[in-house]
Order: C-alpha cells, then structure tokens, then sequence
C-alpha cells in the first residue's frame, strides 16, 4: 500500500518540489555566470579589435610622416614647406605618397603645358606635381593621365627647365579628429581632399612637434619630426611614436 505523499520510488512529493527549486537556483546563477562571461569575453575581444586598429592606424601614420617633404624633387632648391599645419590634433604635410618620380628628357620652355619625361605612365589625372632644376621649382597639375613618356598640365609652368629636371606627385595629407553627434571622436586621414576614418573611439589624441636640433616647437617650416600620442576606447594605454621625416 503507497503511503500518501510519496511516489512509486519512495520520494515525497515536497522533496521532489525542492529539488526542482534548487536546480532552477542552479541553472539561473549558471545562465547568469555564462552570460557575464560572455559580456566579458565581447569586452575582451572589442577592446583587442580597438587596440589593433590602433597599432594599424598609428603605423600607416607613421609611414606617410616619414615621406612629409618628398614631394620637392630638389629639397635643396628650398622650394615649399614639408609641414603647412602643425597643431596639437591636427597635422597637414606635402608627401609624394606612391613615389611617383620621373626626369624631363627634352627641355621645357615657358609657356610649354607638357613635359616629355622619362615614364609618366602611372600618373593619374588631377594630381598636383613638383617640377624642380637649375635650382628653380615649379608646380602644376595633370590635365590627364600620364603617358609612357608625357605629361599633359591643366596650366603652364611659367619657367624653363633643363633635361635632366626632376617631376613629383605632390599629396596633401592631413590627419584630424572628426567627432559625432554624441561626441565621439575618430581619427580621420584625407589624401587630395578624400577623407576615410583610421581609428575609431579615440579617446585623446596629441600631436607634439620638434626641429632639426631637437627643440619643440610650432611653425610648421621649422619641423622635422613629430611625436604623436593616441589612445582608444575608456582612455586606457596611450600609445605613443616619433617619427622623422625622411627628406630632412
């Protein structure tokens, strides 16, 4: 005969009860320890993405500083400044980024809107160019797409140049924090006046300039290398680089 309140196996029903309310306990505190896990471990992972973007984006700065001043085929001619602006978050310089360089292998009179060079062939349309011999320089852009042994100019260089003269592309490239409606900042780099974000999240950002004798300072003529600081996401580890122009 089964006593009341127990089943077939001998287990009350209230024990049952408990049992399934301690399991339910259990299996809470483990969705809940899961879940902070989880919380923890998309932290881990995004903070890990934000610190890589860093690294990436602080290189390519790096990089594309290193040629500021490059775009002066003759640097020794004193012909324009490799640094137009240098300010604590924002840096604009003059780099022949693709190191498109070719020599004049007629020579060039004033007036002449084309050069014969030695290879143009990789020149795209609209690029501004440096035009530097016999210690003179003069700038121009492509009316068109180079040539294999030409370049067409939208005006004219209003000098002669020998053969022998020295042609670059001249990019402006300038690095700035752009923020957002809610106030998030994001490093930007524009090249010919095409802007791409670099880093996301930024949380400071500092530029920091010095000359050739190692003092600080801020008149961009002046500049050879620069120091820059930048840190992401709750203004964790700040990462920091100097870098020095390659043409000074």
């Amino acid at each position: 005969m089964q006593r009341p309140g127990w089943n077939e196996r001998g287990l009350c029903l209230l024990e049952t009860v408990i049992a399934l309310a301690a399991g339910a306990v259990v299996l809470s505190a483990t969705i809940q320890a899961l879940n902070h896990f989880e919380r923890r471990l998309w932290g881990q992972l995004d903070t890990m993405a934000r610190h890589q973007d860093l690294r990436i984006g602080m290189r390519i700065m790096e990089e594309e500083l290193r040629l500021a001043g490059t775009s002066a085929a003759l640097p020794e001619a004193g012909f324009g400044a490799a640094v137009l602006n240098a300010g604590s978050q924002e840096i604009v310089f003059a780099a022949n980024l693709d190191g498109l360089t070719a020599t004049v292998t007629q020579p060039a009179v004033p007036g002449q809107q084309g050069l014969t060079v030695s290879d143009g062939s990789a020149w795209p349309k609209g690029k501004q160019i440096v035009v530097c011999g016999g210690e003179r320089c003069a700038e121009s852009r492509l009316a068109r797409d180079g040539r294999a042994k030409s370049l067409s100019l939208t005006g004219p260089l209003g000098y002669a140049f020998p053969i022998g003269s020295t042609v670059a592309v001249s990019n402006q490239v300038r690095y700035y924090l752009k923020q957002d409606g809610r106030g998030r900042a994001t490093l930007m780099r524009q090249v010919d006046g095409g802007a791409n974000p670099l880093v996301g999240d930024v949380a400071s950002f500092r530029l920091r300039y010095v000359d050739r004798e190692g003092m600080p300072t801020q008149e961009p003529a002046r500049v050879a290398r620069v120091r820059m600081e930048l840190a992401v996401g709750g203004g964790g580890r700040v990462f920091a680089s100097e870098v020095g122009f390659r043409a000074t």
